[in-house]
Formats: C-alpha cells, structure tokens, sequence
C-alpha cells in the first residue's frame, strides 16, 4: 500500500473528511488533497503532525513495515533498542540547521520511492 492510500486510510479510520484534516493543519484543502493524490509529498514535519491528527504513526504513513502505534500502553510494546535509535536519529536530526533537515526529508521521500518502485518491479517479475 503506498503512502497516499494509507493516508487516506488513517483520515477515513478516524472519520474525518479532507477539509478537517486539512484545516486542523493550517493548510488549504488542495494542499491536503495533494497528499492523497500524490501530486504533493509532505515534509517530515507535516508527516508527524498528520499522524498526530490521524491517530496513527509516521511509520504507518511511510510503509516502514512498523505497524502504527495507538495508544500508550501500545507504545510499550515497542522494543526498547528500536526506540533507542529512533531517539538518537531523531536527536541527531534536530541538530542539523533547517537548510540540511529538508535535504535529509527530501533524501527519505526519494529513497521510499525508489524502494516502492523496486518493490513493484520485483512484485511484477513474479
């Protein structure tokens, strides 16, 4: 499932139309429609703010074969080695200036997609 389906997933799981999801980020419909539709691709900020207002988790969002997280007592589920260095990634990233967090945002979102199309190719050659 690529990110745009499962982003529609998680909005209608939670019963909200495009338009809320939309206005509860600050942004106008079509920039949310965008990211449904793949013709916009929303910075790691953005993807945390939509699995805060969708319930879900940037994991689910991005197809990292890590199942969402949805609620508390999930979360301690959650290996304490693979939060670990999720905490360190994300302590590390918070110390590059902004100029190099969107070449790294930008890396992750060209790096899924090339994983997504080697994955379909692969899943074709079948």
């Amino acid at each position: 499932m690529s990110f745009t389906e499962r982003l529609k997933e998680a909005r209608i799981s939670v019963g909200y139309t495009q338009q809320q999801v939309a206005d509860a980020m600050g942004i106008t419909n079509s920039t949310y429609c965008g990211y449904e539709t793949g013709k916009r691709q929303p910075d790691v900020a953005k993807i945390k703010q939509l699995a805060k207002i969708l319930k879900t988790s940037g994991d689910f969002l991005l197809e990292t074969g890590f199942a969402p997280v949805s609620s508390e007592e999930d979360k301690t589920d959650i290996p304490c080695c693979h939060e670990d260095y999720v905490a360190d990634i994300l302590a590390n990233f918070e110390l590059l200036d902004n100029e190099y967090k969107n070449v790294v945002e930008n890396l992750i979102i060209q790096l899924l997609d090339i994983q997504k199309k080697n994955r379909q190719t692969q899943t074709n050659k079948k």
